[in-house]
């Protein structure tokens, strides 16, 4: 059961009720976006959640919820006890390098099954990147991440995204990444689309507002119709600077990539051969029935018959001369003849997609 607290100011009363539901292991995940709570009120949900949160797997306390450091040490202790937590999310809290070296120590010791972090809108530089770099990338111990937001982390500079990139390319299990609301220059995108191009797990990117330029557009453009690439979805709102002809076209090619794989996982539609698979494939002899004969031939007569020849494309029409054994009425044979087959290249240069052409 997952339950919702959005800009409300809470009662006594509630915090009970939520307390009760958190000890009979009824709640599952909690979510609280800049509500008012009395601080007695925060120290019994922290102790209902210490005790019991063994079925606790998503935590949201976003937008001034722990943004005062007592809150946040508060906060921080509960965690020890979350070993099943996979979800947390502490959007715009005000988190500073400081605090969040704090709260890393406790998600990658007590944490081990945490997927999903939300820490944007936060005070963190460049010093905050080695950790979040640490919970990235999986290890023997650690599940590592699949879905990191780091929104209007503006105080980072190239310098961290650089740091940050390495570890997404090296070893991780990033799908989604949410980079909106920061500055991405010209570099900063370069190297972006080369994580996107190698990347092979990273479906769902986040460039919303970022002042990226008419140059980064057409690079990614570049990039999604010449490479097979992973990425389902790339959101540009919201960038000035950025063609509408730039953006459609980009829209279009991920588009176009997006029906090409729900027709190729349908189960109901199989899926066509790829082009090493067309050959690595043996052709196969091709069987002919001889039509049922109502004349009784001599034996000493030789017959000619054209066997005509199996449609392929790009294949030449074999005609053979067989000589008709001698046979009763009724007679049918079986006549097998292997046909040599050539591949057909998937269409020509601006009708199909780079990784689609041989």
């Amino acid at each position: 059961m997952q339950t919702i607290f959005i800009e409300e100011k809470l009662r006594h009363e509630q915090i009970v009720s939520l307390c009760e539901m958190i000890d009979t292991n009824v709640c599952t995940s909690l979510e609280f976006r800049r509500c008012s709570i009395l601080e007695t009120d925060f120290d019994q949900l922290m102790k209902s959640l210490s005790q019991k949160n063994r079925t606790i797997v998503s935590l949201i306390f976003n937008i001034q919820m722990i943004n005062e450091q007592t809150r946040f040490q508060k906060f921080i202790q509960m965690l020890r006890n979350c070993s099943n937590l996979i979800n947390l999310r502490i959007h715009g809290n005000d988190i500073t390098d400081e605090m969040f070296s704090q709260l890393y120590r406790i998600l990658y010791e007590y944490c081990p099954k945490l997927t999903l972090l939300d820490i944007g809108d936060n005070k963190l530089t460049n010093k905050s990147i080695v950790n979040i770099c640490s919970l990235i990338v999986p290890n023997e111990k650690r599940a590592g991440l699949e879905e990191l937001i780091l929104s209007a982390s503006q105080s980072i500079t190239n310098a961290g995204w650089t740091e940050l990139f390495f570890s997404i390319s090296y070893n991780s299990r990033i799908r989604r990444l949410a980079l909106d609301y920061n500055v991405i220059d010209d570099t900063v995108a370069t190297m972006l689309s080369m994580i996107v191009a190698s990347n092979q797990t990273l479906t769902h990117l986040d460039l919303e507002s970022c002042q990226l330029s008419e140059y980064a557009g057409k690079l990614f453009l570049s990039l999604f119709t010449k490479y097979p690439v992973r990425l389902e979805e790339l959101c540009l709102d919201k960038n000035a600077s950025l063609s509408d002809t730039t953006r459609t076209l980009i829209k279009e090619c991920l588009d176009l990539k997006s029906r090409r794989n729900s027709l190729e996982n349908e189960p109901s539609v199989r899926r066509s051969s790829s082009p090493d698979e067309i050959i690595r494939k043996k052709p196969q002899p091709v069987k002919l029935k001889k039509k049922k004969s109502s004349l009784k031939e001599d034996s000493k007569v030789l017959a000619k018959e054209e066997i005509k020849s199996v449609a392929f494309s790009n294949v030449k029409r074999t005609e053979k001369s067989l000589e008709n054994k001698q046979g009763q009425e009724n007679e049918e044979e079986d006549i097998e003849e292997l046909l040599p087959v050539e591949t057909q290249p998937f269409g020509t240069v601006g009708h199909q997609l780079y990784w689609n052409r041989i």
